[in-house]
């Protein structure tokens, strides 16, 4: 019987985070899972949201005491967003917690002893190190405070609410955006305040202005502004884009993306080039990336090569191996590889990304390189034109989405017996499981984790996992 009831009210101790960012209390061993930016060792008034038999969910009411560790957030809107939860806590006790709680989900979920895990590689930068931000209109602003008087309540512009999609913190800058997002955003609010255009109401589905995605090559300096609008009038915008050139010399790229679908997508039916090209360069490495509105690249660039390298490190020797890469994306991983692999083959389901990474392979001269758009839910499977189309990789390169890998994907790969598989994931609960099932077939063992923090003051961790085969 659990010790506490729906809608009790706790004063709490929190011992420690939980993968994911929640914060850990214990009442007779019994766990609670504390909701917010709680930092271990604060004293909590929280109340009961959720019973279950082997823990309940609390959200807090008020803190009661700080923690001896806690620090100031340096942004204005940390009690609101729900995007930094972990700025109050040191980074170096961020790496703390999260090597933990990679060495915990390896070894109780996992049931794997033996771990040659690594410690975490920190970011190189804590603060402006996306290279895209997404910003939402909205015409239900979220007050954050007295300086919010005197400001219109049916618009904002900046970032959602946490566990509310139709409202809107309407903010001036973000820290771990481009630099050039402060400018951007106030450029942006006055003209669409003097152009009296409406945000979208995400109720009614009425009201024009959708979203805002600001994108920089880090490398490059260029700039990329991207206008979701529902409204298929692309020449309004032509003089915003003369002041925003004014203001930034390194705008290479003014769009308009006509998204008229009720999600929350940025993507949509038809595209406008306002201003520049439709699209910009980065670099990793000495490769160079084109860039387009919605192309997929690591949000971190600094620390995408420091990914790679890591990848490339764990595939090693590549120079008579064919590597297949599930899930490549835009090809970067792919691309990376290929200088010194005898072959790459990259499988992405997005057509756009597909394009992209062909594209990618132009730009930089890279030959022995092949993408090929298929689903890999069902690429292997018995009908599939390509089963027996590939040729059999030496290595293996899986980058899935969040969910993880098929079950008939891991055992079609278990089949292909390649010499090394390396798992790079951003979710490490679906890793583990996934590795467990590679693992406990008896044909790989785990020879190394690889940690790396591209995303500062958040619950979130990039692993790379290096298996080989027995």
């Amino acid at each position: 019987m659990p010790p506490v009831q729906r809608n009790q009210e706790l004063e709490l101790i929190v011992e420690d985070i939980a993968a994911g960012g929640r914060g850990i209390a214990r009442i007779d061993n019994f766990i609670l899972f504390v909701d917010g930016k709680t930092v271990p060792g604060q004293r909590l008034l929280g109340r009961v949201t959720r019973v279950k038999p082997n823990y309940a969910e609390v959200k807090i009411l008020r803190t009661l005491q700080a923690s001896p560790i806690e620090i100031t957030a340096p942004c204005p809107y940390f009690s609101h967003c729900g995007g930094c939860r972990h700025q109050n806590i040191p980074y170096q006790e961020q790496l703390n917690y999260l090597h933990q709680q990679v060495k915990d989900l390896y070894r109780h979920t996992g049931a794997i002893s033996v771990l040659p895990l690594q410690p975490i590689l920190p970011a190189e930068k804590i603060w402006r190190y996306r290279n895209k931000m997404e910003f939402a209109f909205s015409n239900c602003r979220w007050s954050v405070g007295p300086n919010d008087a005197t400001k219109p309540k049916n618009f904002a512009l900046g970032l959602r609410v946490p566990d509310n999609y139709y409202s809107a913190i309407d903010i001036a800058d973000c820290l771990i955006a481009p630099e050039e997002s402060a400018i951007i955003l106030d450029t942006v609010r006055q003209f669409a305040i003097k152009q009296q255009l409406e945000p979208y109401d995400t109720k009614t589905h009425r009201g024009v202005l959708r979203h805002l995605v600001v994108r920089k090559g880090i490398f490059t300096d260029e700039v990329m502004i991207n206008l979701v609008t529902t409204l298929d009038q692309p020449e309004i915008f032509q003089s915003l884009a003369d002041e925003l050139t004014r203001q930034l010399p390194n705008l290479k790229s003014l769009v308009n993306i006509i998204s008229r679908n009720v999600s929350g997508t940025t993507q949509g039916e038809k595209l406008h080039v306002i201003y520049g090209r439709g699209f910009i360069y980065d670099k990793i490495g000495d490769l160079v990336f084109k860039i387009s509105p919605v192309s997929f690249f690591q949000t971190n660039t600094l620390m995408a090569h420091r990914l790679y390298e890591i990848v490339h490190q764990y595939t090693e020797p590549l120079s008579n191996a064919v590597v297949w890469d599930l899930y490549c994306g835009a090809g970067s991983i792919a691309l990376y590889l290929a200088r010194t692999a005898m072959s790459v083959i990259g499988i992405e389901i997005v057509p756009d990304a597909v394009r992209d990474a062909q594209e990618n392979a132009v730009l930089n001269g890279i030959t022995n390189v092949q993408f090929i758009q298929a689903n890999l839910d069902s690429l292997f499977r018995p009908n599939s034109p390509w089963k027996n189309r590939l040729p059999v990789p030496d290595i293996v390169i899986v980058d899935p989405p969040r969910g993880g890998l098929h079950p008939k994907l891991i055992e079609y790969l278990l089949t292909l017996k390649p010499a090394r598989i390396i798992y790079v994931s951003c979710n490490p609960a679906t890793q583990v499981r996934d590795i467990q099932a590679m693992t406990t077939a008896g044909y790989y063992e785990i020879a190394a984790i690889q940690p790396i923090d591209l995303f500062p003051h958040t619950p979130h961790i990039e692993i790379v996992t290096k298996l080989i085969h027995h």
